[in-house]
């Protein structure tokens, strides 16, 4: 009968890619699960420093990436929902969080892991019903990281004793600062510090690398994790920017303080390596230690000095000027992957896209002929729809969030029909005679206050201001009313060849006010719902 095990390269390689599926697992299911409360608890527990940074804590320690955490928070500060200086203190703790992996991964509970996979792959495929079905996701996801750790220690110990195996890890391991550039390329390539360092401490669990030469690969992780970050975060700018800078500038103090104290220790002063000496339990808790120091120090040493980095960022990324009228300034791509904090993002780019509708003609040629509306309002009322098609249909929603995507696509069909009627009466407006043009100055006038309503509740959603645009924004028993019958009375004195153009004047400022009042009612709705 034919031998069916494997190599133990094989094994190692099996490992490592059940790993990174297995942590892929436990982070699309554990963000569904704890996306809507952790925006909740953001909301409440930032406005208390202590708090904040044991938010931090369980934020890394559930969604295993300080970058999934930071990008979160990029769309919560975008939204308006926390201060950057809280989201500042989240991130700097998620990082001392997400090294909780790697102590469940130290303690030997390999033989519930069949149980754990087993149990938890029937039940998702047999319960299909929210939340458990991500529940078990996620402890898929973890019996698959325990299942890959042992299989990349089994493979991993026997290949010590193979001559290249060990000629190349002395090669790359036996310089001190090699092995720091080791740490940064293996994060680089695998995307992930924490899947680079678990690989780390899974090596030298099995006896491959030696204790004293993985410190320093573990200490370079942090700084590989920076590149994929830089890919993430291109066309972002202002607030958004200096968050995940502030994450980056973590990992580099991360890994220039702990180098320091690695070559401290090596010049006789006792430090990191004397206190892993009284830590039992082998190596891979021992670096396991390692992998909580490097993250907890330099958090307890930036944490006080959170508002100097805050103004040092500012000086190298400092705000962008005011954003392009025709480009959004609340949506990005990295939103996408937050999908409630994009769909409070949404409103804000709306009443956004309402401020931008003027009543004065613009006197710009717009790219559709038969259009009365700017080029910049055509061209941030598609980047908004292009947006809602792409949270639709790239992103997990469920049925709460769907339906606010629907009605959130309706309020944008509205703003641009009100831009287009709103336009027609400018243009119509602009080509009156002086004389004329004071007759019609108090339609003008109530559109550019109805319009300055719309926009504010649009973007803010407050109840108070979405009902005080609804009812001064009704046409019947209201100012708009008292205006258009006084409009009226006054075409009726004017001579015979303005009437016309008045009285045209008159049904444009009618469907404009019409369509703002709708809105209204749309977005009133809403909040009932």
């Amino acid at each position: 009968m034919a031998d069916m095990s494997m190599s133990p390269l094989n094994s190692l390689i099996l490992g490592l890619g059940l790993f990174f599926l297995g942590l892929q697992l436990v982070g699309q299911n554990l963000r569904q699960l704890s996306g809507g409360g952790f925006r909740n608890l953001v909301k409440s527990a930032t406005h208390t420093p202590v708090l904040a940074a044991l938010l931090g804590l369980v934020a890394g320690a559930l969604m295993q990436s300080a970058t999934a955490v930071t990008f979160i928070l990029v769309s919560m500060v975008g939204s308006g929902l926390i201060q950057t200086s809280a989201a500042r203190i989240v991130v700097v703790w998620c990082n001392v969080g997400l090294t909780a992996l790697a102590f469940l991964a130290a303690v030997n509970i390999h033989p519930f892991v069949a149980c754990l996979v087993g149990g938890a792959g029937i039940f998702m495929g047999s319960v299909r019903a929210k939340p458990w079905n991500t529940i078990a996701g996620a402890l898929l996801g973890v019996g698959m990281i325990l299942f890959a750790l042992s299989e990349m220690g089994a493979g991993a110990a026997p290949l010590k004793n193979e001559a290249w195996f060990h000629t190349g890890l002395d090669a790359a391991l036996g310089c001190s600062g090699l092995a720091f550039v080791c740490g940064i390329a293996a994060a680089a390539i695998l995307q992930s510090n924490t899947g680079a360092a678990m690989l780390v401490i899974t090596l030298a669990g099995a006896g491959a690398i030696p204790v004293s030469q993985a410190m320093p690969v573990i200490y370079g992780t942090n700084l590989g994790a920076i590149v994929l970050r830089l890919f993430l975060s291109v066309g972002m700018r202002g607030d958004a920017l200096r968050l995940v800078r502030m994450e980056d500038l973590f990992c580099a103090v991360s890994g220039v303080l702990m180098m320091a104290l690695f070559y401290l220790e090596a010049a006789g002063i006792p430090l990191v390596g004397a206190l892993l000496r009284g830590v039992s339990g082998g190596p891979s808790v021992q670096l396991a230690f390692v992998f909580l120091l490097s993250n907890l120090l330099p958090a307890i040493v930036l944490t006080p000095l959170l508002p100097t980095c805050s103004r040092l960022l500012k000086r190298f990324w400092p705000n962008d000027p005011t954003p392009q009228a025709g480009a959004p300034a609340f949506l990005t791509t990295q939103a996408l992957a937050d999908p409630a904090s994009a769909l409070d993002l949404l409103p804000k780019e709306l009443g956004r896209l309402l401020a931008g509708v003027g009543v004065e003609s613009s006197g710009r040629e717009s790219p559709d002929p038969e259009s009365h509306t700017s080029p910049d309002f055509i061209s941030l009322a598609a980047a908004i729809e292009n947006f809602c098609v792409r949270l639709a249909s790239e992103s997990s929603l469920d049925a709460g969030q769907s339906l606010r995507v629907q009605r959130l696509r309706a309020w944008l069909h509205t703003i641009r029909h009100i831009g287009e009627a709103v336009g027609e009466f400018a243009d119509t407006f602009a080509s009156l005679p002086p004389e004329d043009g004071k007759i019609a100055a108090g339609l003008q006038g109530w559109l550019k206050s109805g319009l300055a309503l719309s926009a504010q509740a649009t973007s803010t959603l407050d109840q108070a201001d979405v009902n005080k645009y609804h009812e001064e924004s009704k046409h019947h028993g209201s100012s708009a009313e008292e205006i258009r019958t006084r409009f009226t009375s006054d075409i009726e004195k004017c001579s015979a060849p303005s009437k016309p153009a008045l009285a045209a004047l008159g049904d444009d400022f009618d469907i404009a006010a019409w369509l703002i009042h709708r809105l209204s009612k749309l977005e009133l709705k809403a909040g009932e719902g």
